[in-house]
């Protein structure tokens, strides 16, 4: 049973943080607006999991893995935009997607 719930939070989950990535690109939603809204999905997750049970650490995997795939996306649509200006993509390029989408993770400021 726990099982079935921790797939199916995390199912859900996934649609909302891709819904709210939609979102972003189509409302041109700044990044102090978008990432915070990925943490709070991560974070309503967690929390329903825990009133249902769910052991802490099965509930930060959950967590953890809404975070990382709305930080895949971000990072998917940096390195695109990049792309699109005709250049060509660094590590650097990706290295500064990835500490600007965890300062605003962490800090809600860029």
């Amino acid at each position: 049973m726990n099982q079935d719930i921790i797939k199916i939070v995390t199912a859900y989950g996934m649609v909302l943080v891709e819904s709210q990535h939609k979102y972003f690109l189509e409302e041109s939603v700044d990044n102090l607006e978008h990432i915070p809204a990925i943490k709070r999905i991560a974070d309503t997750a967690y929390r329903y999991l825990i009133a249902n049970g769910i052991s802490i650490d099965n509930s930060t995997k959950v967590k953890e893995e809404l975070i990382h795939h709305g930080k895949d996306l971000f990072i998917h649509l940096w390195i695109r935009s990049i792309i699109e200006d005709e250049e060509i993509p660094s590590k650097k390029d990706i290295r500064e997607a990835e500490k600007t989408f965890e300062k605003i993770l962490k800090t809600g400021k860029e």
